[in-house]
C-alpha cells in the first residue's frame, strides 16, 4: 500500500510559523537587553532611593563619583544612615523607597551623551501599607554619558534631594 503525503503540506507552514515565532522572541530578548539612557536613569533612581551603594557606584559616571577627594556615594549613604538613626531607624526597609509609575522622556540624545527626564511616585512600602498618604512625586532630569559601553549618570548626587 502506498503512503499518502497529504499531511506533509499542512505541517510545513505550521513549522515555519513556530520557527518564526521563536526567532522573533529571541530578537525581542536581545532588543530588551540593549543599554539605553532611559534604563540607566531608572536604574540610577531606583538605586538612589533604595540606598543601594553598589547600584549607585555602577551608574554614576567617573567624574561625579569623587568630588573634593570625597566619595559621594559613601557620603550619601553615610548621611542617609545618620538621618535614619536620628529618627530611630536603621537604613533598612522602613527608610528605603520604591519608585512607582515611572516614566522617562529623552530630552536630548547623541551617541555618547543624553539628557533624560524621569517622573515617578516615590513611597516606602512599609509605610504605605498602613497609610496611603506617604507618596512623594519625583521629577528629575539626568545628564548621562556613555562610559565603558554603559550609560552612566553625571549629576551631583548630593544635591538630588534638594531638587
Amino acid at each position: 500500500m502506498a503512503q499518502s503525503s497529504k499531511g506533509l503540506p499542512k505541517i510545513i507552514p505550521l513549522t515555519l510559523v513556530i520557527l518564526l515565532g521563536i526567532l522573533v522572541q529571541v530578537l525581542f530578548v536581545f532588543a530588551d537587553m540593549q543599554e539605553t539612557p532611559n534604563k540607566a536613569a531608572v536604574a540610577f533612581a531606583e538605586a538612589y532611593y533604595g540606598f543601594d551603594k553598589t547600584g549607585l557606584g555602577e551608574r554614576l559616571c567617573e567624574s561625579s563619583r569623587v568630588v573634593d577627594e570625597v566619595n559621594v556615594v559613601d557620603q550619601y549613604i553615610y548621611d542617609a544612615a545618620r538621618k535614619a538613626e536620628a529618627r530611630g531607624y536603621d537604613l533598612g526597609m522602613y527608610v528605603k523607597n520604591d519608585l512607582y509609575h515611572v516614566e522617562t522622556e529623552i530630552l536630548e540624545e547623541s551617541f555618547d551623551k543624553a539628557r533624560v527626564r524621569l517622573t515617578a511616585e516615590r513611597k516606602s512600602g512599609l509605610r504605605t501599607f498602613f497609610s496611603r498618604e506617604d507618596v512623594h512625586p519625583v521629577d528629575l532630569t539626568f545628564d548621562l554619558v556613555r562610559e565603558d559601553g554603559k550609560w552612566k549618570v553625571c549629576t551631583d548626587l548630593l544635591s538630588l534631594d534638594k531638587a
